[in-house]
C-alpha cells in the first residue's frame, strides 16, 4: 500500500533524502577510469538526469 505524503515539509525531506541517495549511487557507480560499458554510462547518465529532476522540483518548492 503507498500512502502519500501530505506535508509540505515531509515531501521535501522525501526529495533531499532521495537525492542523497542518489549521490551516494552515483559515487558507486560513476566512471572515473578505464573503459566505461554501455551500461554504465547510461546508468550514470541516469541517475544524473533525475538527480537535475529532483532537484528542480526542490527549487520549485521553495
Amino acid at each position: 500500500m503507498i500512502t502519500q505524503i501530505r506535508s509540505s515539509a515531509s515531501w521535501t525531506d522525501t526529495l533531499k533524502a532521495r537525492k542523497n541517495h542518489l549521490t551516494a549511487l552515483l559515487k558507486i557507480v560513476d566512471i572515473k577510469t578505464g573503459k566505461a560499458t554501455k551500461v554504465q554510462t547510461l546508468t550514470v547518465d541516469l541517475i544524473k538526469a533525475e538527480m537535475s529532476h529532483l532537484e528542480s522540483k526542490l527549487n520549485g518548492r521553495q
